[in-house]
C-alpha cells in the first residue's frame, strides 16, 4: 500500500514538472492556428497537398517565448504567446528550450 502511494506520488511529481518549466520558444515558421480544430483541417489539407490556409492559420515570422497550456505528442499543442497573449494550437515539435 505504501509502495503504491510512493509510486502515485513520483508519477504525479514528474506529470506536473511542465507546469513549473520556464516559457519555450515557439521556432520560427512554425504551423499556428486558432484551434485544435482547425489545425487538424489544416494538417489533413497539408497531407492531401492543398496548398491552401484555413481560417486564422499560418506561420510565425519569427521566434515567439510561450507558455505551454496543454503539451500534446499525437495532436496539436496548446500555448500562449507571452508577447500577445494569443492562444495558438501548434505542433510539439515546434518547441524548444
Amino acid at each position: 500500500m505504501i509502495a503504491t502511494r510512493i509510486v502515485v506520488l513520483g508519477l504525479a511529481l514528474v506529470l506536473s514538472s511542465s507546469a513549473f518549466a520556464a516559457p519555450r520558444t515557439l521556432k520560427e515558421g512554425s504551423l499556428i492556428c486558432p484551434s485544435e480544430e482547425s489545425y487538424d483541417k489544416q494538417l489533413k489539407y497539408i497531407v492531401q497537398g492543398v496548398n491552401k490556409l484555413v481560417g486564422g492559420c499560418g506561420f510565425t515570422k519569427k521566434a515567439y517565448k510561450v507558455i505551454i497550456l496543454d503539451l500534446n505528442v499525437f495532436s496539436a499543442s496548446e500555448v500562449q504567446v507571452i508577447e500577445n497573449d494569443a492562444t495558438v494550437w501548434t505542433a510539439h515539435e515546434s518547441l524548444s528550450n
